[in-house]
């Protein structure tokens, strides 16, 4: 099988990464093709899509599209013994996507950029050949200058390139759409349950009637996300299921070899704490366009965003050795406190490790 085509940028995976890349890409005059594995741009749906609204409009989305459907104001938070702590920012701080609609939405961004997409297709293989990567399909063989891999938990490319490459911890996910949750449609509710060490419980709803509940654990996680149904939302009807796997590690380190680079969740590159990814990889996914067209390095144009999640990974560990009881006794002098308002000033959806440290030290909370 002969190599085929010669293009300037390949991206493995059409995740929200991927296709950012993509678009990035294209539209710095680089000829691009994206391969994703699956039929379908977007399916399975694998995520809750609650992002900040500074971090969608950071990635060039626009704020309200077809995909929107719901936007938020702030948090609850409810400790072991049922105390509820609430930051709420008095504005629209966060959006819920359908993550399938979005998907559907940055790839026809790349493709209106000028990027090639290829669904079905799976790479199989990635190796240097001169000065070039020639990269492996079921059915062709495509030479590029670079290779972006955006390929998620699976990192078939990652570990042939990365000969020690070592993920960190991914923890299943199970999340319900619920009809009849009963709360606010404006804010998101955390839970922190004894039963729930690893991970809190989410309830992040659509509008007044529905919602996605999630729990993730690394084993027996579709009975911890019944328990929780039936204890905080007995009237509530399951309508809905999805399964999957969230990131809990650390960013990996190096990001890239030669002129083949990791974006998004095959780097590590979520936020610890929650497992969110969507704006740290669509951001690892333009520095590394921006790298590719001779407008920085990968490193140096996303070190900023690395540190933070290093702090924030630090900051989980940090989390998991504190006791259920510790956990409460935090979150009820928070409440009791009223330090809701010095978070909802100081907060930064995208920068934890920052928010807790703004925290600390506002004159507000010192005083």
């Amino acid at each position: 099988m002969t190599a085929e085509m010669d293009y300037d940028v390949v991206v493995v995976g059409g995740s929200s990464t991927g296709l950012i890349a993509a678009r990035e890409a294209a539209k710095r005059g680089l000829r691009t093709i994206v391969f994703e594995e699956d039929r379908v741009i977007g399916r399975p749906e694998k995520c809750a899509g609650l992002y900040s609204i500074e971090g969608v409009k950071s990635l060039s989305i626009p704020v309200k599209g077809p995909y929107l459907q719901n936007i938020v104001r702030g948090a609850v938070f409810v400790s072991p013994s049922g105390k509820h702590f609430e930051v709420d920012a008095s504005r629209d701080i966060a959006v819920v996507y359908n993550r399938e609609r979005l998907d559907l939405y940055l790839a026809q961004q790349a493709a209106e950029a000028g990027a090639e997409i290829h669904v079905n297709t799976r790479v199989t293989e990635v190796g240097v050949s001169g000065q070039n990567l020639l990269v492996r399909t079921s059915d062709q063989i495509i030479s590029t200058r670079n290779v972006i891999s955006a390929e998620g938990r699976t990192a078939t490319v990652a570990r042939q390139m990365f000969p020690r490459y070592r993920s960190g911890k991914w923890l299943p996910i199970i999340q319900y759409m619920i009809a009849n949750h009963g709360e606010s449609h404006d804010m998101v509710y955390l839970y922190f349950k004894k039963y729930l060490p690893e991970f809190f419980g989410y309830l992040v709803p659509v509008d007044d009637e529905f919602g996605k509940l999630g729990v993730a654990a690394s084993k027996g996680t579709q009975l911890l996300v019944d328990k929780l149904l039936r204890e905080n939302f007995p009237h509530a009807k399951v309508v809905g299921i999805m399964s999957s796997a969230i990131y809990v590690g650390g960013p990996l380190e190096p990001m890239r070899v030669g002129n083949f680079f990791l974006a998004g969740e095959v780097a590590g590159q979520v936020k610890a704490t929650t497992g969110g990814g969507v704006v740290t990889g669509g951001k690892a996914a333009e520095a590394a366009a921006r790298h590719i067209a001779g407008q920085g390095t990968y490193e140096q144009l996303y070190r900023e965003t690395l540190r933070e999640l290093k702090g924030t990974y630090a900051l989980r560990r940090l989390i998991e050795h504190l006791s259920p009881k510790h956990v409460d006794l935090i979150l009820s002098s928070l409440a009791d406190s009223g330090y809701g308002h010095v978070f909802a000033n100081v907060g930064d959806m995208d920068k934890h490790r920052t928010t807790l440290v703004r925290a600390l030290t506002s004159k507000t909370s010192i005083k």
